[in-house]
């Protein structure tokens, strides 16, 4: 080998470990911006906030955080905003399972393959939830009336596809009844309030002050409720099958570093540890978890071919 190679090759390693040591230090050198996929009142958003707040607080984020929200095609422009046009590590999204059921759903090509993990912090319970006034005192009564009246039972959500409406079409299947599931872009719960569906498959944060207000029941949860302990599970309420979890966390483009993703994990593992973000989970019932990198992109990816299988089941996936 000549001694040009050899000077070659010493430079080239020089430059690699020297580029790997710079990545392994890395700190933003800008203002980060989170996105959320929905609207400014839903749980998302609200994640964001919390999360926002706790950075702000405790200046974790020397250049600041900021919040922007970008809505349509069921969180596809904000993915591809994230993921796509923005392969950035200054850029990241709050991590819903919509995010990765919707792309399977309407064929869209960016999601979860195009993401790297940040971080999972919180689920969220999903709540069987009627209007006061409802005739129905339990998952049981809303069964035997679809038994009753095939195709009659009303439940409301958002698009058909998203947790809550796959969940509500495998209990009906299991019962071997026939629930209509009607999207409201947004309304489920003004649809509900106004008696114009039978129930929501909800979040604590969408249905908890109507049913504090004395407008809303809650009939069953898909975890005990430390603030309800009257309200059942699903299981105890008579349903055995699968109950889809309702996490919330951040995830950025694939193309950013291992460093990258771990800067903001570390970040992620202080915000979770403040009492403002306690204080947060504890008022929207939520349950804390600490999922990071790629143990979390182990999950979205078990997520994926198990939203893909349930969807090829119930025959969801756009031909």
């Amino acid at each position: 080998m000549s001694n040009i190679k050899k000077i070659l090759i010493t430079i080239s390693i020089f430059l690699l470990s020297f580029g790997q040591v710079a990545n392994a230090g890395w700190e933003p050198s800008q203002e980060v911006e989170i996105v959320a996929h929905a609207k400014e009142t839903s749980s998302t958003v609200a994640f964001a906030r919390a999360v926002i707040k706790v950075i702000e607080e405790e200046n974790l984020l020397p250049n600041g955080v900021k919040l922007t929200i970008i809505r349509g095609a069921r969180g596809g422009k904000a993915r591809n905003y994230v993921l796509n046009k923005n392969k950035d590590p200054h850029v990241m999204q709050v991590l819903t399972p919509s995010q990765i059921n919707n792309v399977i759903l309407t064929g869209q090509e960016v999601g979860y393959q195009n993401a790297k993990g940040i971080s999972a912090l919180v689920v969220s319970p999903l709540l069987l939830t009627v209007n006061a006034d409802s005739e129905y005192k339990s998952l049981k009564d809303i069964i035997k009336k679809a038994k009753a009246n095939p195709g009659k039972v009303v439940q409301g959500g958002g698009d058909f596809g998203q947790v809550a409406s796959l969940v509500g079409k495998m209990m009906a299947d299991e019962k071997g009844v026939d629930i209509t599931y009607t999207p409201f872009d947004d309304e489920g719960v003004l649809q509900l309030l106004g008696g114009h569906i039978d129930f929501i498959l909800e979040n604590p944060g969408q249905v908890f002050k109507f049913v504090k207000a004395g407008k809303m029941r809650i009939l069953a949860s898909s975890v005990k409720l430390p603030s309800m302990p009257e309200v059942p599970t699903f299981k105890q309420a008579g349903y055995k099958g699968t109950i889809l979890a309702q996490y919330r966390g951040l995830w950025f483009s694939n193309e950013n570093s291992n460093a990258q993703a771990n800067f903001y994990s570390k970040l992620m593992k202080k915000v979770a540890k403040t009492q403002s973000f306690q204080d947060y989970v504890a008022k929207n019932n939520l349950a804390s978890i600490s999922i990071h990198q790629s143990k979390l992109d182990k999950m979205l990816a078990e997520e994926h071919a198990a939203y893909f299988k349930l969807s090829t089941e119930l025959n969801l996936i756009k031909k």
